[in-house]
C-alpha cells in the first residue's frame, strides 16, 4: 500500500489502514478492478479520507455488483470524498440504493454509473439519509437507459444543503431522476447546471414531493411533457 508496486488488493482494506481526519488519500490506480458481493462491500468507516481514481475513460478504476441486491457502499464517516471511479451496477436486477450516505459532508465528484442494461437494473444509485448533511454530487454521470430504474438520486430524511451539480442524468426512471420522497423535508436543496432526462412517459426529472427549501436553477430538463418536467414540492 506505499506504492504503485506493493498495492493493497481492495479499497475497503486500504480504508482500514487510514487515520481518521489526517487527510489520508487512497489512489486506486487505472485498471484497477473490484467486484462487491454484499452490504457494506466497502464501508468508508474512517472520516476526512478521500479515495481518488488515477487514469481516464474505462482506464479509470471500476467496481462492479455481483450478487446481493443488498450490495453497497457505506458512508458511515464524516468529510468523505470519492473521485473519478467507473461504478457498473447492473450485475444483479434491483440493488436498493448503492452509495448510502449515512454521515455529513460527502462529496461523490467526477464518477460515472451504469445504472441498467438488460442484464440487470439498480433501484437507486445515490442515497443520503438524514445524517447527510451538505452532501454534494459534482459532475457525475449517470446512465440508465433500461427500463426498472426507480432513481439516480434520492434524498431522504431531513438533510440540510445537498447539492446536486454538473451531472449529466438520463434514463428510464419509474419515480424520478432526481427524487424526495414523501413527508422528507429537506432545507437548502440546490440543484443547478444539470442535464436530467427521463424517458418514463408521465414521471418526472426532479419530484420534490414534500415542503423542501432551497433552489432549482440552470438545469436542462428533458421529459415527455412540460407539466411531468418539476414537481417543485
Amino acid at each position: 500500500g506505499d506504492s504503485p508496486h506493493r498495492p493493497f488488493a481492495t479499497i475497503d482494506y486500504a480504508i482500514g489502514q487510514c487515520t481518521a481526519s489526517r487527510g489520508d488519500v487512497i489512489y486506486v490506480l487505472p485498471g484497477h478492478a473490484e467486484t462487491l458481493s454484499a452490504a457494506a462491500g466497502i464501508d468508508a468507516d474512517v472520516a476526512g479520507i478521500s479515495i481518488v481514481g488515477l487514469g481516464n475513460g474505462r482506464n479509470r478504476p471500476t467496481i462492479s455488483v455481483l450478487t446481493a441486491t443488498g450490495t453497497d457502499i457505506d458512508i458511515d464517516a464524516a468529510n468523505i470524498t470519492i473521485d473519478n471511479i467507473y461504478f457498473d451496477v447492473t450485475g444483479v436486477d434491483a440493488v436498493a440504493a448503492f452509495v448510502d450516505v449515512n454521515a455529513a459532508d460527502f462529496t461523490l465528484r467526477n464518477c460515472e454509473f451504469l445504472m441498467a442494461d438488460a442484464g440487470g437494473q439498480a433501484t437507486r444509485c445515490v442515497e443520503g439519509a438524514t445524517a447527510a448533511d451538505r452532501m454534494k454530487v459534482l459532475n457525475c454521470v449517470f446512465r440508465s437507459t433500461t427500463a426498472g430504474a426507480a432513481s439516480a438520486i434520492r434524498v431522504t430524511g431531513t438533510a440540510d444543503d445537498s447539492e446536486v451539480a454538473y451531472c449529466h442524468i438520463y434514463g428510464d426512471f419509474s419515480v424520478a431522476a432526481i427524487e424526495n420522497p414523501t413527508a422528507n423535508v429537506c432545507t437548502n436543496l440546490r440543484i443547478h447546471h444539470n442535464y436530467i432526462q427521463n424517458d418514463n412517459n408521465g414521471n418526472w426529472a426532479i419530484e420534490l414531493v414534500s415542503a423542501s427549501t432551497g433552489t432549482i436553477s440552470s438545469n436542462k430538463i428533458v421529459t415527455d411533457a412540460v407539466a411531468t418536467a418539476v414537481d417543485w414540492g
